[in-house]
């Protein structure tokens, strides 16, 4: 409770959201704190949502190379490798590939790509030097944290160059022939004045693919990256801050591609960002605008294809505290979205609008209230085939409503219901592509359809924390249950039909589905040890059209357990993770005649270690093994997952 009381004098001295110092804040509660979900300064046992957060000492610790390994820390997050620098993630089930369902931001911007709402995480323009902690929100929030927050959110926050010294360098090298170099640097050029620069890339060989029809296999290509990226902030006046950042990510790699199609793809993405925040009499008013391009080029066993794809991004927003007890926060948002598939001479895009307001209400200073609802107006807009769409508007409402109570100073129950939307993808809503089949079949036809519906999830949720002093632990618990209306079948997922001309792929709604489920996990270090257990558990059932390719109640894997530890003598460090899972059906595809087929993926462990020494201040060697169990591992329908065994040398000034 007083550290509840303390969080909302912080938030009366300092009221920045993105912007506050964190490091700061950490020293005064003891633990990472957001400001992510309600614009203020809170723990995560505060936050009206299951939020969980990834330090910056967990990432260096858990000795991985990779987002999706680390995330895969957290219980409740489903991660698939479908290749050495491909992977698809999800937040409690209903993962496949490109999965659409996942709001991931990068200090606050969004770092999916819209052509199929899904996050390629290899081409993210930050390296792992430069993150100080990864903010992992589970639950449908789209009326706290905006579009696409369907299943979860993942916020990346860097470092801030106005209030953080940080600046590293780390190699890498390790089997399937892989080298990589990251470095990045905060500087402060004058007291109001501050830049960050990163870049980093990666050469490997990809796993053993022989196991693919010919025709994929022929399109296989080696794994690369190339990432520079810049960031700017400055203290324009007392209370008045702007931000100007840029990047460009080259990617290329070997990946299933909205469909247990696999292809050869390539990313070319730069992005544009510039914030202003300042602290008015009429609230903390903030503005943010950035746009984001990306060009995605792919060739497979069944076509090539190039699909290009901008977002032009305006918002703006004022938050307001309203006495000692109230908290306000009004956002606007403009979302300019386009698609352009060259080929086939196809434009399609929407434009969206959208208002959301959050009311925070401190009833007690152990219990609060935070009540958010959003409305989205999505105005479709297509140049190919006039009167295709054109002009068709969807209008729905989201909301998320939780309650906080610290019932004692060690035991935090937390009740959220919530309402999110999925919008259908630009690839869903309108592609256009005609590609000559390699076998029997003349033609393939892909065709999205702009009469789809948004996918609609609600929620409920109970949560609960308790803190151990006796074992210097902390215990969370979560139950949910949810139902998901108007499942999106894009053209790949969705069923087909066949005519002299060829097969038919079309875009469609197919159902429902219902799933229920919860995670339990302990944490806790004391005396250089350190310590976590969990377990997830999901079911899914599905009621969904019979001409859909979809199956989650049997695509989904329904336990889940992970046990990490380790331990720090003086300069000396040994962390290990087992990974459990129970198993699930996949779907490979013949890309000769499109034939799908289901696989079944056994349950599998994972045993994971690092080791590391410091060799001086700053500087660290280390050497990880992934998957020391075994020296491959089934985790999909796709190849088999290759033992790993990498050196690490990293430095920090």
């Amino acid at each position: 409770m007083l550290l509840a009381g303390a969080c909302c004098l912080a938030w009366t001295a300092q009221v920045r959201a993105q912007s506050i110092d964190y490091g700061d804040m950490e020293q005064l509660f003891g633990e990472p704190v957001t400001t992510s979900a309600t614009g203020k300064p809170q723990r995560a046992s505060q936050v009206p949502a299951n939020l969980e957060i990834i330090t910056a000492e967990q990432i260096r610790r858990s000795g991985y190379d990779n987002l999706p390994d680390i995330l895969r820390l957290v219980p409740g997050v489903d991660v698939r490798r479908t290749g050495f620098a491909a992977a698809d993630v999800s937040v409690r089930g209903y993962n496949r590939p490109s999965n659409p369902r996942l709001l991931v931001l990068l200090n606050g911007q969004q770092v999916y790509i819209d052509l199929y709402g899904a996050t390629p995480w290899y081409a993210l323009p930050v390296e792992l030097g430069e993150i100080r902690q990864i903010e992992v929100v589970k639950g449908p929030n789209s009326a706290l944290f905006g579009f696409n927050a369907v299943s979860g959110v993942i916020n990346i926050v860097t470092y801030d160059p106005l209030r953080d010294n940080a600046s590293g360098v780390t190699a890498r090298a390790s089997t399937q022939d892989y080298g990589s170099l990251s470095a990045f640097g905060t500087a402060r050029l004058n007291d109001r004045v501050g830049v960050r620069l990163s870049a980093g890339g990666f050469r490997a060989d990809d796993f053993d693919c022989a196991g693919l029809d010919p025709a994929t296999l022929a399109a296989q290509v080696r794994p690369r990256r190339e990432s520079i990226a810049m960031d700017a902030r400055a203290r324009l006046a007392p209370g008045v801050e702007a931000t100007l950042s840029g990047s460009a990510v080259d990617l290329r790699t070997f990946e299933p591609v909205a469909s247990p199609y696999y292809a050869a793809s390539r990313y070319n993405t730069d992005a544009v960002r510039g914030a202003l925040s300042a602290e008015t009499a009429a609230g903390l008013l903030g503005l943010n605008l950035y746009r984001n391009s990306a060009r995605y080029d792919y060739r497979s066993g069944l076509a090539t294809a190039r699909l290009e794809n901008t977002v032009t991004v305006v918002q703006a927003s004022d938050t307001v505290k309203l006495g000692a007890d109230h908290t306000l926060r009004l956002q606007l948002e403009y979302r300019d979205n386009d698609m352009v598939e060259p080929a086939y001479r196809n434009r399609f895009g929407y434009r969206l609008y959208a208002g959301s307001l959050m009311w925070n209400w401190q009833l007690a200073p152990e219990l609060s209230l935070t009540n958010a609802v959003r409305l989205d107006r999505l105005v479709l807009d297509r140049s190919a085939v006039p009167g295709a769409g054109d002009g068709r508007a969807i209008t729905d409402v989201s909301f998320n409503s939780g309650v906080v109570w610290h019932a004692t100073d060690a035991d935090t129950l937390r009740l959220t219901i919530a309402r999110g939307l999925e919008s259908p993808s630009l690839f869903a809503l309108g592609t256009r592509q005609t590609s000559a089949a390699a076998g029997p079949l003349p033609e393939i036809r892909l065709v999205g359809s702009p009469q789809l519906d948004p996918s609609a999830v609600t929620h409920g949720e109970l949560g609960y924390d308790r803190r151990l002093d006796a074992v210097a632990s902390t215990l969370r618990a979560a139950a949910f249950v949810q139902r998901t209306r108007d499942v999106i079948a894009d053209p790949f997922s969705a069923g087909r039909s066949l005519s002299r001309q060829g097969v038919l792929y079309r875009s469609t709604n197919v159902g429902d589905t219902d799933a229920m489920g919860g995670e339990i996990g302990i944490r806790g270090a004391a005396s250089g040890l350190r310590w976590d257990a969990s377990y997830a558990y999901i079911s899914v059932s599905d009621s969904l059209d019979r001409s859909s390719r979809l199956s989650f109640e049997n695509g989904t894997p329904t336990h889940v357990i992970r046990l990490g530890g380790g331990y720090t003598l003086d300069r000396l460090e040994f962390d290990a993770q087992a990974h459990w899972q129970s198993r699930y059906r996949d779907i490979t595809v013949d890309a000769r005649t499109t034939q799908r087929r289901p696989v079944d993926v056994p349950d599998y462990l994972q045993l994971d270690a690092r080791i590391g020494y410091r060799l001086t201040d700053g500087v660290e060697v280390s050497l990880t093994g992934q998957q020391l169990n075994t020296p491959s591992l089934m985790q999909t329908a796709g190849p088999q997952v290759e033992r790993r065994v990498f050196l690490t040398l990293s430095a920090r000034f």
